[in-house]
């Protein structure tokens, strides 16, 4: 068993984009070696800004050796008349590579036709990798790429040198004109040293002793001891921004750490503003005291030794500061306008083009509010409701928004701190901040039932302005957000239990937007599908479960959820009967599939004594399953479906339906019209699939 080793040597790499391009490394080498069947012991992928490596352990000198049958001529064609091998025989043999001898007869369904086997593989580790690296490098997806010499090959930034070796051997081949060699380079901020690999076991430990952590994991782990050690040597925290962190990781190859300070005068600043500032600009960790206050100190990743920090902080401190020079002016300023005084600038900003101005929005956003006020009459502050919406939106017109660049990214949190520094009600300014929320997958949620009420009708709107301007979604592309958009919602509804017709509110944003009733159709069919994934995502309730309920209710999104998750632990506590149950369900649907206008059920002609009793359960059962449904008590209303299962089995097993006589078979098809009714309460079961069908 030996190791071999690759080292991509580039320019710096976009941080975030690393981790995808690291991940089709792994599998695509995976993939490589598992289709020419060459063993080995793990992948490995390695990474910095400035590299991207593969390490195979253990990996086999030679790929496996297999046979393969392999079918010739017809024998009528393969011989001649004295048994001799005619020209179509012989050419097989030679194509293939075999002799006279290897060959057989089989006899097949269309005659008997000549065979034989081959030996393939075996083929030297080295040759393969050879082969397979230049064009594994050129098919890695990219979001850009880039030529930078005439030899035409693209890649997301320039290569600068390729490592190579299989033990101790280097792989001869070429890449954009650059031969593999066993060279790679240390820290470039350390005199960027030519470093010598000689086996693919030392590449690791030679290359920290260079100041490169080249494992993305360790380099992780070290950067996040630091930090701890830092702050609690001087009784802080550091704020463990997850997302900032897995940026930072990528953006040093030797994670060395300084501790920073600014002005305590610019603590005045909202929290948010500071924390922004340091993170979106500089890259920096926030530090909080151990109540979670933030404090006047932040942490910065180098890509250096500690021993340096007295010559680097300095200039952090400068950058940081006039950064927040900014946000303070942007905030001085803006604070001498009165929030209410800037809704008349909301008409001057365009929301889309051809869809008008955030003004405009607002005002849809208020009528489809109206809709839900009336469903939380007393439970609203409607007054608060409607002063908050117009001011939701009023941090759109400010310097810190328009102009502070990285500050954009506060829309709502600049409203509310605003609306507190200028002594509006607390409330009205948490529904102001509210109304966005939730802006990603895990945000935190909003507090008030106004601001979660804003927000759906907001994000309606959004969702019909973009199915009014021809945006398409797939399951691979979603440019604009919408999936996300509409996951919120459903997030929303699921964590606040907010009642409402989905269906109706969509219908409404759609003629204040002039949507033909085709598009929001086609709309409310694409959004109960994400639904469906939602659900199978967050709960692993099964997407044919969620279709089944969607059936029986068109419009509460609530109402579906809850029907799904009862249904769905009904299957999950008895697999078995619930399949039975379904598979009857299967059955009813199949037999009425384009039947039309069937009488009432006579009971006067039933022949058998499974149609009465399954009649007289039903008319027994089904007031009481619709009732149950009516007062969402779903799982008494599933309990007495599945005591139906005896009588419809007994059913099914002894009486047979489309019967010749007219009246029998209608009347049967009528009483299985009323059974598929009573199932119908709860949701369409015939949608479920099960594998005894």
């Amino acid at each position: 068993m030996s190791d071999f080793l690759l080292e991509i040597g580039v320019e710096e790499l976009p941080a975030l984009d690393i981790y995808d391009i690291a991940e089709q490394f792994k599998s695509g080498f995976e993939s490589f070696l598992s289709e020419k069947r060459i063993t080995y012991k793990n992948v490995k992928v390695y990474f910095t800004l400035r590299r991207i490596a593969v390490s195979i352990e253990g990996i086999s000198d030679y790929q496996e050796i297999w046979e393969t049958e392999v079918i010739g001529p017809p024998v009528k064609a393969a011989y001649d008349q004295n048994g001799k091998p005619t020209k179509a025989l012989i050419g097989f043999i030679e194509n293939k590579g075999l002799k006279l001898e290897d060959v057989s007869v089989e006899e097949t369904k269309k005659g008997a036709y000549v065979k034989g086997r081959i030996k393939e593989g075996g083929s030297a580790t080295v040759e393969l990798l050879k082969e397979f690296i230049p064009g594994f490098l050129s098919s890695v997806k990219l979001s850009k790429s880039m030529r930078w010499n005439g030899a035409g090959f693209r890649f997301l930034r320039p290569v600068r040198w390729i490592l190579a070796l299989f033990n101790d051997q280097v792989l001869d081949f070429e890449i954009a004109g650059m031969r593999a060699s066993r060279e790679t380079y240390g820290n470039r901020l350390k005199g960027n040293p030519r470093i010598r690999i000689d086996t693919p076991v030392e590449y690791l430990t030679k290359l920290e002793s260079h100041f490169v952590i080249a494992d993305p994991e360790k380099r992780r782990r070290l950067l996040i001891e630091k930090m701890e050690k830092l702050t609690a040597e001087r009784g802080f925290t550091w704020d463990n921004d997850e997302e900032l962190l897995r940026e930072v990781v990528n953006l040093v190859e030797y994670p060395g750490v300084i501790l920073g300070s600014f002005e305590e005068k610019y603590l005045e600043l909202p929290e948010a503003v500071v924390i922004t500032a340091m993170k979106q600009h500089q890259r920096y960790f926030a530090v909080k005291d151990k109540r979670g206050k933030l404090v006047n100190r932040f942490i910065s990743a180098i890509n250096n030794t500690e021993d340096l920090a007295g010559l680097i902080v300095s200039n952090h401190e400068k950058v940081l500061r006039a950064r927040l020079e900014d946000a303070e002016f942007y905030m001085r300023e803006d604070l001498k306008v009165p929030l209410e005084d800037r809704i008349e600038e909301l008409k001057k900003i365009i929301y889309r083009e051809n869809l008008g101005t955030i003004y405009d929005k607002l005002q849809r956003v208020e009528n489809l509010l109206k809709e839900l006020v009336q469903l939380y009459k007393g439970k609203i502050d409607e007054k608060l409701l409607f002063e908050a919406l117009y001011l939701s939106k009023v941090d759109l017109t400010t310097l810190m928004i328009k102009d502070g660049k990285e500050f954009t990214k506060l829309e709502g949190v600049i409203g509310m701190e605003y609306a507190l520094k200028q002594g509006k009600d607390p409330k009205l300014a948490r529904i102001i901040y509210d109304h966005i929320l939730p802006r990603f997958p895990g945000d935190e949620l909003p507090q008030t039932l106004e601001g979660t009420v804003i927000s759906i009708a907001d994000k309606i709107d959004t969702l019909v302005t973009f199915v009014k301007s021809g945006a398409e979604i797939s399951a691979s592309q979603d440019p604009f957000g919408l999936r996300r958009t509409l996951y919120s919602i459903f997030e929303l509804v699921k964590e606040k239990k907010v009642r409402f017709d989905f269906a109706k509110l969509v219908e409404k944003a759609s003629l204040q937007l002039g949507v033909p009733s085709v598009k929001y159709q086609d709309f409310l069919i694409w959004a109960w599908t994400r639904l469906e994934s939602y659900l199978e995502e967050k709960e692993g309730i099964r997407y044919d479960i969620v279709d089944c309920v969607v059936f029986a209710n068109k419009g509460d999104i609530w109402d579906v959820i809850e029907r799904a998750r009862v249904l769905n632990r009904y299957y999950l506590e008895n697999q078995k009967e619930f399949e039975e149950v379904v598979i009857g369900q299967k059955r009813a649907n199949n037999i009425l599939s384009g039947v039309n206008e069937l009488p009432q059920v006579d009971e006067a002609i039933f022949e058998r004594d499974e149609e009465r009793n399954l009649h007289r359960i039903l008319k027994e059962i089904e007031p009481h399953v619709k009732k149950s449904v009516e007062k969402e008590k779903y799982e008494d209303a599933l309990r007495m479906l599945r005591s139906l299962k005896p009588y419809i089995d007994v059913f099914f097993d002894n009486v047979f339906v489309m019967v010749d006589d007219e009246k029998i078979r209608n009347n049967r098809l009528a009483l299985l019209y009323e059974l598929r009714d009573c199932f119908r309460h709860y949701g369409d079961f015939s949608k479920i699939v099960v594998s005894s069908n």
